[in-house]
């Protein structure tokens, strides 16, 4: 991270161990000079021991914090900058300001390190303090102390005397203001001046260091304090040589790290809570199924925790039917709101809930709002909208009528007729819907039915050919496909029934010389004629018989009845001949009669 990055090179500047980020403040109070038994001049006993507390706050504070920053995946980074810290500070010489002032500052790289969200950038120069008189000024090594919203820092402000004459009795007293803007403290006394009794110049010899003075201020930074670099302005009064009274300000900064989300200028900024994306689970939603929908939420404001918060999760309503209207999406569990305590700043949260999508949704994408109510760390109130949009799918369904095919057995080479109805029985439009056959003894017969309404019916009539006898149960398969309003196709399956034969060529007609067509013999194969000619010899010789057996028995008939009528006209005749009557004479002439016209018809 550039703001890590900015932190090393800090600590390398000269005896300042400066780290450019957010005091920690832990509330310990800096030892001085005369808590440690010195006076006056620091000692290389006092230097000690203002190392060695250094260093172990410093360790305290990362054992504070150590499992935030290990789950943030920064360990290594802090540890870094742990031991850049310990090396500046035990490898120099440096004042009880300073060494409070790499303390603090090497907590706020610590603090920095909790979480994985980057802190945003700061200007690649910082403010430079400045002065109204060329004697008294600030010192070159001052550094701009940082301040976190609601903590402690120390404020060190290293005054030099860069005129010819030693001043007495300088008091500087810092510029106290009820505006955060102004004064980012909280105003915990009625005095804040210190004292400095003298300044030696520049004809008393010496170094710029020897005619420097460091002030300390530990001061706890207000929670509604505005983010940024905030001027503090110095008041100054000194006598000269002359014991002339002579006043001078001197400008220092310091970088405020707000929580309140208020601008530099004093201006409150609303901590934005939005939406970055969603899930659902399954990832793709149909109508009538439950899923599970994920929100992912994060909190913009870099400085203000938001919490308290109550999302509403919302699907707009809409139907085809003006007499029901609903919404979209209904919750499994019944409340439509999901409860979270806490987003700190710049950070995500995942909120989720499990709903279902009504069944009778058109496919396409529905709109879901979600209400956000929430307060910032001063309790303030807020509200914010986000919407997403949530695809719907509707499965594509159909059916089919009977599928009528005639005939249901052809030879190779001929036709047979295809008919049967297509039902779109889903909600969505079928596309493109083709309808084709399948099978290795067919061709042909390809349909383009081009597109179905929701409820609408395509008929299919085709016309196949047989191109090879059937080789297994006749099975020929229907492929209908089709696609949806997202254009992904599919391709539903039905099946029918024909047969396809081999052509056989017979005439019982035919003359027997083209039966005995000797190409007809070609092959070792069975031939039908085998069977067929004995058969119609067979028959024709039963016929014969039976038309010979007829005659015979008629022929045998008619001789009986001749026979039986000579017999008669021979009894009459002796009637005749006994009696002599005539009457018996005309029976016997019309019985002889009789028995020539039988004759003659014979």
């Amino acid at each position: 991270m550039r703001r890590f990055g900015l932190a090393k090179k800090a600590l390398l500047l000269a005896l300042c161990a400066v780290l450019a980020v957010p005091a920690a403040g832990l509330g310990w109070t800096p030892m001085t000079v005369e808590a440690i038994g010195g006076g006056g001049d620091k000692t290389q006993d006092a230097n000690e021991e203002y190392k060695k507390n250094a260093v172990s706050q410093i360790d305290q504070y990362y054992i504070i914090i150590q499992n935030e920053i290990k789950a943030a995946g920064n360990e290594d980074k802090a540890k870094e900058a742990i031991q850049q810290a310990k090396d500046t500070i035990n490898k120099n010489t440096l004042s009880q300001g300073m060494v409070d002032m790499a303390v603090s500052n090497v907590q706020a790289i610590l603090d920095g390190l909790k979480t994985k969200t980057e802190a945003p950038e700061q200007p690649e120069e910082e403010p430079k303090p400045s002065t109204t008189n060329s004697n008294i000024m600030i010192g070159g090594n001052w550094v701009t102390p940082t301040a976190n919203a609601g903590q402690y820092v120390n404020v060190v402000l290293p005054v030099v005397n860069m005129g010819r004459t030693w001043v007495d009795h300088v008091v500087v007293t810092p510029q106290i203001s009820q505006d955060a803007a102004t004064w980012p403290f909280e105003i915990e006394t009625s005095n804040y001046s210190q004292t400095i009794e003298g300044l030696p110049g520049t004809d008393d010899g010496g170094s710029d260091m020897d005619r420097r003075r460091e002030l300390t201020w530990t001061l706890k930074t207000r929670k509604d304090a505005p983010s940024g670099y905030i001027p503090l302005n110095f008041n100054v009064s000194y006598e000269d040589e002359n014991n002339t009274l002579t006043s001078v300000t001197l400008t220092s900064y310091v970088k405020v790290v707000g929580t309140a989300g208020v601008s530099s200028d004093g201006k409150a900024s609303t901590p934005r809570v939005i939406v970055t994306g969603f899930s659902t689970d399954p990832e793709t939603v149909h109508a009538g199924e439950t899923f599970t929908l994920t929100l992912h939420m994060q909190n913009t404001s870099q400085a203000t925790a938001v919490k308290n918060m109550v999302f509403d999760i919302q699907a707009a309503s809409e139907s085809t039917d003006t007499t029901y209207v609903a919404a979209a999406f209904l919750p499994t569990a019944g409340s439509s709101t999901i409860f979270v305590d806490q987003i700190a700043p710049g950070a995500t949260k995942d909120i989720s809930m499990e709903m279902e999508a009504r069944a009778d949704l058109a496919q396409k994408p529905y709109v879901v709002n979600v209400k956000m109510n929430y307060e910032d760390e001063n309790v303030n109130a807020y509200e914010n909208t986000a919407s997403v949009s949530i695809p719907v799918r509707q499965e594509a369904r159909i059916d089919t009528s009977s599928i009528d095919v005639v005939p249901s057995s052809i030879e190779v080479g001929a036709e047979c007729n295809v008919m049967f109805s297509l039902y779109n029985i889903g909600k969505t439009q079928l596309y493109n819907t083709t309808v084709r056959f399948v099978a290795d003894s067919v061709t042909g017969g390809e349909t383009y039915l081009g597109n179905v309404a929701p409820g609408a019916t395509a008929n299919v009539d085709a016309y196949l050919t047989g191109t090879a006898a059937t080789m297994d149960d006749g099975t020929v398969k229907i492929e209908i496909a089709f696609e949806d309003e997202a254009g992904e196709a599919t391709t539903v399956e039905k099946e029918m029934s024909l047969f396809v034969t081999e052509p056989v060529y017979q005439d019982m007609g035919m003359d027997m010389g083209m039966m005995e067509d000797p190409s007809m013999n070609q092959g070792g194969g069975f031939k039908i004629w085998y069977v067929l000619l004995p058969l119609a010899l067979v028959i024709a010789a039963v016929v014969v018989i039976v038309v010979i057996r007829r005659k015979n028995k008629k022929k045998k008939a008619q001789a009986d009845e001749l026979a039986a009528l000579d017999e008669e006209l021979d009894e009459l005749e002796d009637v005749t001949l006994d009696d002599g009557g005539e009457e018996a004479a005309d029976g016997a002439g019309e019985a002889s009669e009789a028995a020539e016209d039988r004759k003659e018809k014979e």
